[in-house]
């Protein structure tokens, strides 16, 4: 080939390839910051909202002072706000370029359009927006107003995305109460119930007066762990629906929902409602609530009395669902606070050692006239006294006994160990024992104001005898 051919030919190519460099920055390029598109006509005050996918045609209807509804079923509880923002959407839609008499609209998705809206105006001018495929460079829809195949639009996704919903995306779901505290709480199964409340002077219902939270059983209280309660409680004050089934629930449905009353589990809570600050204290409330079956999507659910049906966290349902005495009572077997002890009878191996407790004065360092007297415990047995530091480890491994598990079976076991507290409470927890007895080789039981059935590990058991034995042996 001659040179200038060759030239000719490498002129073509750089042209080609410079009109597809210009063609790609007009598609990718941003309009200027004073170019505000190519508006598209739109109703002014539209009466009527329908659109088209492949699952059908949704339509919504302006029906004046009572808002928009939805025109297959005017009880359908309708979110106000999405046919507002449908409204806006239209109003501000704007194209950023066009092609003008395009060579075939199936070239750009629009001999079969993915979304096809229809807006009717107060005056009965229809306005329609076809939306076809989207173009990889931009983003962006290719678009087709009132029916012109001579006109093809580049558009965002803003018109697309208000339009793009299904009947229950628009449902306006029934408003949880804003709680403040939680004062009760009961679990009704089809199998039985668990009631739990809550007392804000504890004094006469448990030893531990930081106890605050009970079961009840029968005539008597058994006392829970506030941060076990607390976190269950937030299982309520944090719930949400995920999503609605239905607003409109019939009996078949209830039953294979599992929300009939054969079937669902009913929450209901007693509830100050959150206030504001500087505002009179709320009235106690009562909130009520169904659950029932699951679904890989969550938990069905429902308010009682409601005719809606959501799906709420399975998680949350289940904490709920699933709540007994063993799950909310405190993983400590005691807690003892040593201020209110005086004595301490230790019977080991048949021998008891009683410790008492002496508070004293004690002078502080400081040469400040005003500064306070400390006081100081003196642990003392058979009259001599006791190394502190000795007691208050022991002190602190009784305290820090856990439950592993609940035994079963024979209770019959050896007693290893036992403590009685003489308290200087005077009240019905005055005087309190906690027994510790062998069971396996991994267990010892503990039985502790009542209870009887609950495991520890042996080991700590074992590290607590020898503490103890170091501290009279010594």
């Amino acid at each position: 080939m001659k040179r200038g051919s060759k030239l000719l030919l490498l002129c073509l190519a750089l042209a080609v390839l410079a009109a597809c460099y210009f063609g790609v920055r007009q598609l990718t390029a941003e309009p200027d910051e004073e170019e505000e598109g190519i508006a598209l006509a739109a109703p002014e005050t539209p009466t009527q909202l329908s659109w088209t996918d492949d699952s059908g045609t949704l339509t919504l209807e302006n029906s004046g002072e009572d808002g928009w509804t939805y025109a297959d079923d005017t009880a359908f509880p309708l979110d106000q706000t999405v046919p507002e923002d449908m409204t806006s959407a239209l109003s501000s839609a704007s194209a950023s370029r066009q092609i003008d008499t395009p060579e075939s609209l199936e070239d750009y998705g629009l001999d079969e359009p993915v979304l096809t809206i229809t807006a009717l105006d107060e005056d009965g001018t229809e306005y329609t927006y076809a939306f076809g495929d989207v173009n990889e460079l931009t983003g962006e829809y290719y678009l087709l107003c009132n029916g012109d195949e001579d006109t093809v639009y580049l558009v965002g996704s803003e018109l697309h995305d208000a339009f793009n919903l299904d009947l229950y995306d628009m449902v306006e779901m029934e408003d949880l109460p804003e709680f403040g505290s939680v004062t009760a709480l009961s679990v009704e199964q089809p199998s039985g119930s668990l009631s739990l409340r809550y007392e804000e002077d504890s004094a006469g219902l448990s030893y531990d007066a930081d106890k605050h939270w009970f079961l009840e059983q029968g005539d008597s209280l058994l006392a829970l762990d506030s941060s076990k309660v607390s976190s269950l409680t937030s299982s309520i004050t944090g719930l949400y629906w995920k999503s609605c089934l239905t607003y409109n629930v019939d009996d078949e449905e209830l039953a294979a929902w599992g929300l009939d009353d054969d079937s669902a589990v009913i929450i209901t809570a007693s509830y100050t409602a959150a206030i504001d600050e500087g505002e009179e204290t709320a009235e106690e409330e009562t909130f009520a609530l169904r659950l029932g079956g699951t679904c890989d999507d969550g938990t069905y659910a429902m308010l009682e009395g409601s005719t809606m049906v959501y799906l709420i966290d399975t998680e949350t349902a289940d904490s709920l669902r699933y709540a007994s005495y063993s799950s909310l009572r405190s993983d400590s077997i005691c807690s003892m606070d040593w201020d209110t002890v005086d004595q301490l009878d230790i019977t080991l191996d048949g021998t008891t050692y009683t410790i008492s407790f002496d508070v004293t004065e004690v002078e502080s360092d400081s040469e400040d006239e005003d500064a306070e007297v400390e006081t100081t415990t003196l642990y003392t047995w058979n009259g001599q006294e006791l190394d502190s530091t000795e007691v208050g480890n022991m002190l602190s491994s009784i305290n820090s006994l856990t439950a592993t598990g609940d035994a079963s079976g024979s209770t019959g076991a050896s007693t290893l160990i036992s403590f009685t507290f003489h308290r200087n409470t005077g009240d019905d927890f005055s005087q309190l024992t906690l027994t510790l007895s062998s069971w396996d080789t991994g267990s010892c039981l503990a039985s502790f104001t009542g209870e009887s059935s609950r495991l520890v590990d042996r080991s700590a058991v074992t590290s607590l005898t020898e503490q103890i034995q170091a501290l009279f042996e010594s």
